[in-house]
Formats: structure tokens, C-alpha cells, sequence
């Protein structure tokens, strides 16, 4: 069955504002790639900016998994929503980020509330609505931790897609940790 017109222009310029976001974002990579490491955050800060601001999310931030722990890298927060900080962590396998990369969570949540009611979710001080988060994976193909992005709210407007963009995202942030990491 053929698709309706509007959702094929609405493909177009979800295209077109992905490409968008990740050439802003690409040459973020490329314009720092020669800093040393303690650049990483700083410049992991200035994408998720970017990125939050695109996705229209709470919260975004990449985690890193060391030492059983997942530890905040780099975070990106809507005004009066500092809830996490850099440098914060938790027991990795408390995190959802963890579930998420192991594959035993879903990327996409619409909803977490009844997931976590029903026990499904692990407990989180945070009352969640969406939660998006994938894997970053490093080129030796280790996960290195996640990016993800989370409402307080539950978004209706948030689908498949917006996985699919912090997928490609999440390849950047690989790529720019790796860089770092040389």
C-alpha cells in the first residue's frame, strides 16, 4: 500500500533536518578531533546542545560503563531541569542504560510509568515519560556506554525516527571519543 503524501514530506524533512543536524554536529568532531582527552566533555556538551534543542527532550546525555559503574560524561539539560550532572554516577546495572544496551529494554519508551510500576523498568528517582537511548559503540566494537534523551513528560510525537537520529548521533559521539582516546 502506497504511503499518504504528507507522511512521504514528512520523511523529506525529517531527511533534511537529519542531515542538518548531523553536519553540525560532524563538524564538531572534525573541528576538535586534535584536542586532548579533557576536551571530550566539553565537546560532547556542546553536541548534546545541539542535539536536545533538534529532539526537543529534558534531558540528553552520553554515559560511560567503567568499573561497574555508569558514570555522565557529558549532559545536556532544558532550563530549571539539572537534574543529572557530569560526573554523577550509579551502579551500572541499576541504570537503564545498562538494560538498554544488554538488549533486555526497549530504545524507545513512549511511556515508562506503567513499565516501571509493573516492574519492568528498574526504580528511578526521576518520574520519566520518554526515554530514548542506544548504544555508543566504539570502532573495536565495545559498547563504551549510552546516549540517551528523556521527558519528564510523555511525548506523543516521539517515535522510531527519533531513535534512528540518536543512532546516527551516537556513531558521531564514537567517532569523536575515539578520537579523544588516540
Amino acid at each position: 500500500m502506497p504511503q499518504p503524501s504528507h507522511e512521504f514530506e514528512h520523511s523529506e524533512a525529517w531527511d533534511d533536518e537529519m542531515d542538518e543536524l548531523e553536519n553540525k554536529l560532524e563538524s564538531m568532531v572534525v573541528a576538535t578531533s586534535d584536542h586532548r582527552d579533557e576536551a571530550i566533555p566539553q565537546d560532547l556538551q556542546r553536541m548534546l546542545k545541539v542535539l536536545r534543542d533538534q529532539i526537543r527532550m529534558d534531558v540528553v546525555f552520553v554515559s560511560q560503563f567503567a568499573d561497574g559503574q555508569r558514570k555522565f560524561v557529558a549532559v545536556d539539560t532544558d532550563p530549571g531541569h539539572a537534574i543529572i550532572k557530569p560526573g554523577m554516577s550509579d551502579p551500572v546495572e541499576q541504570s537503564w542504560c545498562h538494560h538498554i544496551a544488554e538488549g533486555r529494554v526497549p530504545q524507545f519508551i513512549r511511556n515508562a510509568r506503567p513499565l516501571i510500576r509493573n516492574g519492568k523498568l528498574p526504580h528511578t528517582p526521576l518520574e520519566i515519560g520518554t526515554h530514548l537511548s542506544v548504544p555508543v559503540v566504539m570502532a573495536d566494537g565495545n559498547v563504551y556506554g549510552t546516549l540517551c534523551a528523556f521527558s519528564l513528560h510523555v511525548d506523543e510525537d516521539k517515535n522510531e525516527q527519533d531513535v534512528r537520529r540518536l543512532q546516527n548521533i551516537a556513531r558521531l559521539v564514537s567517532q569523536r571519543i575515539g578520537s579523544g582516546q588516540k
